[in-house]
């Protein structure tokens, strides 16, 4: 008896030395203290954002799309725009850290960006918050979506009304001439590309994919490429040419009525302004959703046939999401 009061006497004061030990030893890891900072992707949602950390740091990014100081104020962020910021710790312990931010807003677009930019959207922040926790969802074998896509970037040319008087060529809408209708520019050949490699390496089940008449949403879709032979629907064309009087958005929920709810997606390749239900009455949809070239907005297509918007997300949050998923980051 006495034995092995000794004993479990020893054991104790092992396991108080240990843990006295282990305890000294402890440095806590410094973190990201900005509310903003959702599942490793910073939402800078206005101008002139001062990034909090847990201890004092000095920051840097090499991203023309972002102007920050060394002190974490963020001047600006160009608007759905990913880029790293590189954190150093002024504990003189812990290594630097490199962080993504999401330029949230939807009034810093530079041109040509900005000249082709319609109404902006009520809420950015909550548009891409909700995009974010659905991209995290996604694939998502239980539920229906239709994924609606404002074609890549295209600032080359324009199209023939914006420019021309008087009777217009016949089908200029369709044109792959660029003295006829507006095309993708360099940059968005690149990123419908990329986005149709991000789309098959998140396995995303696109089974439909509906595009409008006009060569760059057509273009688009050719280039991303995601299986389905593209169905092209005049009642999702851009404004310029568009006989279908409810207009693009109402034109976008024809086609997502239209769907199985078989728990695919489809991909709907369109225009600004198809991300503007001012005049539905839907109340289940933002008033203005957010909508770069290149990005998208999703609806879930329920059993019921109802329909919810299930936020917003731009190429930069599809891209770092493919990355960061796919641990390339």
């Amino acid at each position: 008896m006495k034995h092995t009061f000794y004993f479990l006497a020893l054991v104790g004061l092992f396991v108080v030395g240990c843990t006295k030990d282990k305890a000294l030893n402890t440095i806590d890891t410094p973190t990201i203290a900005s509310p903003e900072y959702v599942d490793k992707l910073l939402f800078v949602n206005k101008n002139n954002y001062q990034l909090q950390t847990s201890i004092p740091a000095t920051f840097s990014s090499i991203d023309p799309n972002i102007n920050i100081s060394s002190s974490g104020l963020i001047a600006v962020i160009t608007s759905g725009e990913v880029v790293p910021i590189v954190i150093k710790w002024n504990d003189g312990k812990t290594s630097s850290t490199t962080i993504y931010a999401l330029g949230a807003t939807d009034t810093n677009q530079p041109e040509p960006a900005a000249y082709f930019h319609g109404e902006t959207a009520t809420d950015p922040y909550d548009n891409y918050v909700q995009g974010w926790k659905l991209l995290e969802t996604l694939p998502d074998a239980k539920n229906t979506y239709a994924m609606v896509l404002r074609h890549a970037d295209a600032s080359t040319g324009r199209d023939w009304p914006t420019i021309h008087t008087g009777e217009a060529p016949d089908n200029w809408w369709k044109s792959a001439n660029s003295s006829l209708a507006r095309q993708l520019n360099s940059q968005g050949i690149q990123r419908a590309t990329e986005i149709g490699i991000i789309l098959r390496d998140l396995n995303y089940p696109i089974k439909r994919v509906v595009t409008s008449e006009y060569n760059r949403a057509v273009q688009t879709a050719a280039l991303i490429n995601s299986g389905p032979v593209p169905i092209v629907n005049p009642q999702i064309n851009h404004p310029t040419h568009n006989t279908y009087s409810p207009g693009p958005f109402e034109g976008v929920l024809n086609i997502i009525q239209g769907m199985p709810v078989d728990n695919h997606m489809t991909l709907i390749v369109t225009h600004h302004p198809s991300n503007e239900p001012s005049a539905s009455g839907r109340l289940t949809f933002p008033t203005v959703s957010t909508f770069n070239w290149s990005g998208a907005y999703f609806i879930k297509l329920n059993k019921d046939a109802s329909m919810n918007y299930a936020g917003g997300v731009s190429y930069g949050m599809l891209k770092y999401w493919h990355d960061l998923r796919l641990n390339r980051l």
